[in-house]
């Protein structure tokens, strides 16, 4: 039983112009984020490559933590602080039903860190101070640790394209890794657009979440390309039914596939911590994408006019 019988040559356009919408949206969230905000880069890095301080407080709260802007809150640290450049370069999140107040700040010795919480309790207090967590990442460490994340991006990247370029022809190899750009490139757009619009910053999470989108999405695209290879050998049909014969062939299979992967990622994001929340949330957008290209966008790109 066929889940839906996709009419790939008849949609090819609308295909290629979802894709490209996608993609100019996405660079443009790219570019604004590099020339028109404070931190001056693609996406907005995490403390994880940048370093810095991370001190994480709970507040004491009977009947519900109250909402409270954290721009009012370091307009109020302001008043209280004597190292205002400090209380400038504070990034200060409420988590956990503004129960949890994780506070990212440059590096900072024992005595300010404890002024700071003390002032955080007079303005959002009472806090409790048994939660507190901190954490100390450095320079060095922060920028090795880019670095590490970006070099096995484009190893793992260069061995799948060995890999494609031995088990198809060239063409089928270029398509696949076109999609797989593709989808790379999607997913580190919608995240340049949340660090603009929701100040969400990646961390080192985040590029093993690329690096898992990149072998999924490959996996899928293999799959489908195979099918049509196949058919192409063994069905005396036009090339181009052919191509839509295969990816209907395919479908049921890999939207199958995606669902029952998307499931505990959705479990996660609606119950799990905090700290795997957008690690989550980018696979599955990842999947989402990726399903996507392998479906409809890579077998477009084989298609004769």
């Amino acid at each position: 039983m066929k889940l839906l019988n996709l009419n790939l040559i008849k949609n090819r356009k609308n295909v290629f112009s979802f894709s490209i919408f996608l993609i100019l949206l996405c660079l443009l969230g790219i570019l604004y984020s590099t020339f028109n905000t404070n931190y001056k880069r693609p996406i907005n890095l995490g403390m994880d490559f940048i370093g810095g301080n991370e001190l994480r407080i709970e507040r004491v709260c009977k009947n519900g933590c109250s909402n409270i802007s954290p721009d009012k809150v370091i307009e109020n640290l302001k008043k209280f602080s004597n190292n205002k450049n400090l209380v400038n370069n504070i990034k200060l999140q409420f988590q956990n039903d503004n129960k949890l107040i994780s506070i990212r700040t440059p590096y900072l010795n024992i005595e300010d860190s404890n002024n700071l919480i003390d002032n955080l309790d007079r303005i959002i207090g009472p806090l409790n101070y048994e939660s507190k967590n901190s954490r100390l990442i450095g320079p060095k460490l922060g920028k090795k640790l880019l670095i590490n994340c970006t070099t096995s991006l484009l190893v793992s990247l260069f061995a799948i394209s060995l890999y494609i370029t031995i088990r198809f022809d060239r063409k089928f190899a270029f398509f696949a890794l076109l999609a797989l750009f593709h989808d790379l490139f999607i997913v580190f757009g919608i995240f340049s657009w949340l660090g603009i619009l929701l100040s969400i910053e990646v961390n080192s999470l985040f590029a093993v979440s690329l690096l898992t989108i990149a072998g999924y999405s490959v996996n899928d695209t293999v799959v489908i390309f195979d099918r049509i290879r196949e058919n192409l050998k063994s069905k005396n049909i036009e090339y181009n039914e052919t191509i839509q014969i295969s990816v209907n062939e395919s479908f049921r299979r890999t939207i199958f596939t995606s669902i029952t992967t998307l499931i505990p990622l959705v479990s996660l994001i609606l119950f799990g911590s905090y700290s795997l929340f957008w690690f989550s949330i980018s696979l599955s957008l990842g999947i989402i994408i990726g399903s996507y290209s392998s479906i409809l966008l890579a077998p477009s790109f084989l298609l004769k006019d």
